[in-house]
């Protein structure tokens, strides 16, 4: 991933070093990135996973290419607010398919005002237009109308109803310009 800027954010790919930093703890994130960090600006279950993202990082280089997305910046604010996961997604000989597989959080006091469509879109725009990549999956649960709007505002089509989750998918092909 690289530095992506929209109207309202910033987007800083979310490296090993950066994941690090998050492990240590929020003071040493907002030390490392120069920002405040907001002590919501992940779900619980995702802070105690970064040892293992960590660890993904460090094995597989065409994650580590892409680090684990982007932590998503406030402009105006300098603050950290969420992020937008980004997974590459291997074939069984742990290859890069040409899929990859997204996730998105807010901070509760950010929510309802775009952020996630601006930073997720951003975020999907850029890899898209990457040769290798060619189309983006997310899953999110089916009473989640917010997590719904914004995977219908960016583009993404539903493709699949399961029983507790919903698949949608944007492939490069069905990119309007």
């Amino acid at each position: 991933m690289e530095n992506l800027v929209t109207t309202r954010l910033y987007l800083v790919p979310f490296t090993l070093e950066v994941v690090k930093a998050a492990i240590i703890g929020n003071a040493e994130l907002a030390s490392f990135l120069g920002v405040t960090v907001l002590p919501d600006w992940y779900e619980e279950e995702y802070i105690h996973n970064l040892p293992a993202i960590a660890e993904i990082l460090c094995k597989y280089s065409f994650q580590s290419e892409w680090g684990w997305g982007s932590l998503i910046i406030h402009k105006a604010e300098n603050k950290l607010i969420g992020y937008v996961m980004v997974k590459v997604i291997p074939d069984s000989t742990f290859s890069p398919t040409g899929s990859l597989e997204i996730g998105y959080y807010v901070a509760p006091s950010y929510r309802q005002q775009g952020y996630a469509s601006e930073a997720t879109k951003a975020v999907i725009d850029w890899a898209l237009s990457q040769p290798n990549v060619q189309s983006v999956t997310a899953g999110c649960d089916p009473d989640n109308i917010a997590s719904k709007r914004v995977l219908e505002k960016i583009g993404m089509q539903l493709i699949e109803s399961r029983e507790k989750v919903l698949v949608w998918k944007l492939c490069k092909t069905a990119m309007v310009r």
